[in-house]
């Protein structure tokens, strides 16, 4: 018996891997621009741009507009799929809308633009900055999606049932939400110079999302993956039940982490803001990292001004990456790794 990865490698109509080059091609693109922002920004050190700018901004993370094209774009095509097929009048065809099958658009548009994000992320990224958290994550979406992107994957992915395993990682995809309220959260911690009732909203809808995304994969593993595990085992894809166990556990899992992490420092630094030390010129050796986002830290700070002494062990790197991401410097330009990390080398 094949698996769903062979099948659709072998046995796929190619259409995905051409839209996955094409947009793969754009991710490079702005990449290169984000890299030309940080070269450019600190090219002239004596004179440089203000640090409030967008240039300056983008120059403290080169990664950021490739970030939230992808999260926009996804959530958009997700969120937007499912609207329309719960409107559909069709019962007989609910993933046909007006002669548009919703399954291709998702197969050739969605799940292509996000894959190719992970990859051309990983290059830029995650194995230039050393985060094998972030570079697993990726890992673990390009391998659990592939197989939905092509037909012949789908059938033995979703265990003969192509239309549910598809709607599976369509609703697992809204939750990229969360991560373009992530980024204008970010936008605003390092712009802002005073609290604004806006900063609050955002931070609630960005607490109430991360909650949210943990509800749904709790739902999708009890009530939607649990009940098909006889399915798998008569058709003999028990290795890929145990990956789509997995993959929804373990990011449900993190969510829970993250937004308990983002709760930690009560409700006024969630609802009210303060503002940041930043410096005149961005420092090339810090900038952004994705642990420190979800906790509302601007680029650059640092309060200590020295390497923090913590406990040895990968669940202290676990838990410092999670506070870099709270905290909205993980993606730091030159921060490459965090204290527990670099102990371990």
């Amino acid at each position: 018996m094949t698996n769903p990865w062979v099948e659709s490698f072998l046995k796929g109509d190619f259409i995905f891997e051409s839209r996955f080059l094409l947009y793969s091609l754009g991710y490079i693109l702005v990449s290169l621009l984000g890299n030309w922002c940080h070269v450019s920004y600190h090219a002239n050190p004596n004179s440089p741009p203000d640090a409030r700018s967008l240039k300056a901004l983008i120059a403290s993370r080169p990664t950021v507009i490739a970030a939230t094209i992808h999260s926009v774009a996804t959530s958009v095509v997700a969120v937007g799929i499912l609207i329309a097929y719960y409107n559909n009048q069709d019962s007989s065809s609910p993933w046909l809308y007006e002669g548009t099958n919703l399954l291709h658009i998702w197969q050739r548009v969605g799940l292509p633009i996000s894959l190719s994000y992970f990859v051309t992320d990983s290059y830029f990224y995650c194995l230039p900055r050393k985060d094998m958290i972030i570079f697993v994550h990726h890992c673990i979406m390009c391998f659990c999606h592939y197989p939905v992107g092509h037909e012949s994957g789908a059938i033995l992915a979703g265990a003969g049932n192509v239309e549910w395993v598809t709607w599976l990682s369509i609703v697992g995809y809204t939750s990229e939400v969360s991560t373009a309220m992530m980024n204008y959260r970010w936008y605003l911690i390092n712009t802002l110079e005073d609290n604004w009732i806006g900063f609050g909203i955002v931070n609630g809808i960005v607490v109430a999302s991360w909650a949210g995304r943990v509800m749904m994969f709790t739902y999708l593993l009890f009530m939607e993956i649990f009940p098909r595990m006889h399915l798998y085992v008569e058709q003999q894809q028990m290795f890929t039940y145990a990956v789509m166990v997995f993959g929804h556990a373990g990011i449900g899992l993190l969510s829970l982490h993250w937004c308990i992490v983002m709760c930690q420092g009560g409700l006024k630094s969630l609802f009210v803001f303060k503002k940041k030390q930043r410096p005149k010129v961005l420092n090339p050796q810090q900038g952004f990292s994705f642990a420190d986002e979800v906790g509302g830290k601007s680029n650059n700070e640092d309060t200590s001004g020295t390497e923090r002494k913590t406990p040895h062990g990968p669940l202290k790197i676990i838990e410092e990456d999670a506070q870099a991401y709270k905290d909205g410097t993980i993606f730091s330009e030159g921060q490459t790794q965090t204290p527990q990390s670099k102990k371990l080398k």
